[in-house]
């Protein structure tokens, strides 16, 4: 109960700084907003809103959850808690915290782990550091698309993880979608892995990723996102990948001339419960927190897609922007470069065995879903 008060009294008080001081912005870095490009018209996706319609009881228990800025999981967050309110009857509603107010990705895992936020979302990469065997989710070019991503997460693999992050503390909810990553680039148009040589590309703080880079010839900055758009105005590294949505919903278009949709690496986000809170849950509470989550990833993947969608178009229409598709023999080269980092994702995981089992998986998904059904952004 105590870490209860301590953590409701920090929510209040920043949501009171907010609604005082005003929303911060995304952190890019970015200090001002340049005109919009004459001639351009941003394709826009509207935030869904959602009202349960259920009036709550007075002993409605209302979940801590805590996430960061991407639209589709605000939305998604937004739909869990209508439909939380609508199964439970009012008993079970959420107080949603947006744009990582109540701390960064680690600070909220940690006081997940200890029972002071309930319900959080965090990138896979941050998350490996609490259950070293999701790192096997870091080895690139193992899909064609999203289908085949949604039958390993959603399957024995993802199971698998969910059973090793109990370990830590944690109930996995849901795995909700982030995308594909995709690379931008400030004065080279990528083609190929020796169009790589020499670029200074940032990177999470993830040995995988640092080893897929340096194959490539690249040499990968480790820095945090919120330094990542003044280092790349300021010519401080000369590219980054995230996913199409995120790298235009930050503004990356303004400090970099090149987009190829490279879709090297998926990285999901993971919603995750305090297993503490969820064990203290009567068994109709948690089946209905279960139930609701699996609705919630659901309406997200699809969201997702029409936030990325709007995206592309945005990055292909952008002034000064060049858009650039890998052909199947540049992506086999690509793969060719990061052979070996199966070998090294076997290091760093906890389970080795997890490897297998996700290439296994891999295999079934891909004769399921074969490349034919590959996403293209045209």
């Amino acid at each position: 109960m105590l870490k209860r008060g301590i953590a409701a009294a920090l929510a209040s008080v920043m949501v009171l700084g907010l609604t005082a001081c005003g929303k911060e912005p995304v952190e890019t870095g970015q200090t001002d907003t340049p005109a919009t490009p004459t001639g351009f018209v941003e394709t826009k996706v509207e935030p869904d809103s959602f009202d349960s319609g259920v009036e709550l009881t007075s002993d409605c228990y209302r979940f801590i959850y805590a996430l960061g800025n991407a639209p589709a999981t605000i939305d998604a967050a937004k739909f869990f808690k209508m439909r939380l309110e609508q199964e439970s009857g009012g008993t079970l509603s959420c107080d949603i915290y947006t744009d990582n107010v109540l701390g960064s990705e680690r600070e909220l895992l940690e006081g997940c782990q200890f029972g002071n936020y309930d319900i959080v979302l965090a990138t896979n990469a941050t998350v490996a550091s609490f259950s070293n065997d999701i790192f096997c989710l870091d080895i690139p070019w193992l899909y064609d698309n999203k289908q085949q991503v949604y039958e390993v997460l959603d399957g024995v693999l993802g199971d698998t993880l969910a059973e090793g992050l109990e370990d830590k503390g944690f109930k996995l909810l849901q795995w909700q979608e982030n995308s594909f990553r995709t690379l931008t680039t400030s004065d080279r148009e990528v083609k190929s892995v020796s169009d790589l040589k020499g670029l200074k590309i940032r990177i999470m703080e993830n040995e995988l990723q640092l080893a897929q880079w340096k194959n490539y010839g690249a040499n990968p900055t480790p820095m945090a996102f919120t330094e990542l758009f003044t280092a790349l105005q300021q010519g401080t590294v000369d590219g980054q990948d995230n996913g199409a949505e995120l790298t235009w919903q930050t503004k990356f278009c303004e400090v970099q001339k090149y987009y190829t949709y490279t879709k090297h690496i998926y990285s999901p986000y993971v919603i995750l419960m305090s297993n503490e809170k969820f064990k203290s849950l009567t068994p109709e509470q948690q089946e209905i927190v279960m139930r609701v989550s699996d609705e919630a990833v659901a309406y997200e993947r699809e969201r997702c897609s029409e936030y990325e969608a709007a995206a592309i178009e945005n990055i292909k229409n952008y002034p000064g922007m060049t858009f650039t598709e890998l052909t199947p023999e540049a992506v086999e080269e690509f793969k060719a470069a990061c052979v070996g980092l199966k070998e090294l994702a076997y290091k760093k995981v906890s389970n080795p065995e997890i490897i297998d089992l996700l290439y296994s998986e891999v295999e079934k998904a891909k004769a399921k879903y074969p490349a034919e059904g590959v996403e293209s952004a045209s």
